[in-house]
């Protein structure tokens, strides 16, 4: 079988490729087409689609915004460093350091009382405060208190920055009663960028049994009948009550010792006549709540007047004629306001490496005619003794501080 050329017509073999008259190619031409590209795009793509999920995922999670959750201190961290924020009740006005994450109180049933929950602020690589520049970045603050099962809620009022309190950020004043029993406080800051810092304080707060003594009902007209009651108190009453004695206008000579008890004394008055002791009155009560002494005199001859190794509080009392009027002895913190501290070898001094419940603030008292007013012989921490509204006169030194311990004299009168 044969077949003709294509292009000259000439008869060819069947199976002839290519004429050999005209050498044309008897073979048809098929169109190659090139290979398809699109696929290689498509997964060059999904590649790069995966990998910037994963970029702005890092980056999402880098800055999303954070919460921080700590008890009473966390470490915060922005783009400006890193922050170390913590709680405390202190009650001094000085720099604090160290986060206290609970506090407890003892108060007799009916009683009211608050404590201050404040907020600090310090880089935390140089330690420096920084609370001014830290509260920029805060976009709000709030407290809640938060009761345990069977207890009262607490009171904390709007954190604000106090005076009272010059180093810290923002502080609460925390109101409870007796009843109040665990509270667990809240400090919620939300961040300006988002993030949120929460922090946890604890306060407990114990009812304690309140015991009362008044002149219309016991005997305590002498010197001998109060020696009786103070030993009957320290053999039947129980140690966690608190001991109110309410004393007639007399004078007691000798001295005596509170011990084994918080006590709040009150001295009575006859427009004549106040409460009056002679010799010295020691204070080891072996709690950890102050003692508290209301218009009563102290007239000595020498000697020590309040001999404290338990925390005192004395108001509008009088310390005349000792060689130390008030002592807080090792263990012992000794607080004053509207006192008069005159003609004493020392007004007022301390001499310890430790104590249990402080007071710093000694308003409107008056140092006069002493050799010494102050004398600060040892005293641990750092709390700042304000003298703001208290009056030195004529007193040989107005103080004597050789534990350097920090005192502010500045709202003092010095004469």
């Amino acid at each position: 079988m044969s077949k003709t050329c294509k292009n000259c017509g000439a008869e060819l073999p069947e199976d002839a490729s290519f004429c050999p008259h005209c050498t044309a190619v008897q073979a048809e031409k098929q169109t190659v087409k090139p290979p398809r590209r699109w696929r290689k795009k498509a997964l060059l793509g999904l590649i790069v689609l995966v990998l910037l999920a994963v970029v702005l995922a890092v980056i999402f999670l880098v800055h999303r915004p954070q919460t921080y959750e700590g008890g009473a201190e966390v470490v915060y961290s922005d783009r400006e460093g890193t922050y170390h924020v913590l709680l405390s009740f202190s009650s001094g006005s000085g720099v604090v350091r160290q986060a206290e994450p609970e506090t407890a109180d003892i108060m007799s049933a009916g009683m009211e009382s608050a404590l201050p929950s404040q907020l600090y602020i310090y880089r935390e690589d140089t330690d420096e405060l920084v609370w001014e520049e830290f509260m920029e970045k805060v976009d709000s603050c709030q407290i809640e208190a938060i009761p345990a099962e069977g207890s009262r809620a607490v009171s904390p009022s709007r954190p604000v920055h106090q005076e009272n309190f010059p180093y810290a950020a923002l502080a609460s004043d925390v109101f409870y009663t007796a009843e109040s029993g665990t509270n667990e406080l809240l400090w919620t800051l939300q961040m300006k960028n988002g993030d949120t810092l929460l922090l946890r304080q604890t306060i407990r707060v114990t009812a304690q049994q309140a015991v009362s003594y008044y002149p219309e009902t016991t005997p305590m007209d002498t010197s001998e009948d109060l020696q009786a009651l103070l030993t009957t108190i320290e053999a039947e009453v129980d140690r966690d009550a608190l001991v109110y004695l309410y004393l007639p206008p007399v004078t007691y000579e000798g001295s005596f010792t509170l011990r084994n008890h918080s006590f709040s004394i009150y001295g009575g008055s006859d427009g004549i006549h106040q409460t009056t002791f002679t010799g010295t009155l020691t204070v080891s009560s072996g709690m950890s709540g102050m003692s508290e002494i209301t218009n009563v005199c102290f007239e000595g001859s020498g000697g020590t007047g309040i001999n404290a190794y338990s925390g005192v509080i004395l108001y509008s009392c009088g310390l005349t004629g000792w060689d130390i009027g008030a002592a807080a002895q090792d263990g012992a913190w000794v607080d004053a306001a509207g006192c008069r501290f005159e003609d004493n070898g020392v007004g007022l001094q301390f001499n310890t490496s430790r104590f249990s419940g402080s007071a710093s603030f000694y308003a409107d008292n008056t140092f006069a005619r002493n050799e010494t007013a102050v004398s600060i012989l040892s005293l641990p921490d750092f709390e700042v003794l304000d003298f703001s509204g208290s009056v030195f006169s004529e007193n040989d030194t107005d103080l004597n501080n050789p534990a350097d311990h920090p005192v502010d004299l500045s709202g003092a009168v010095l004469k």
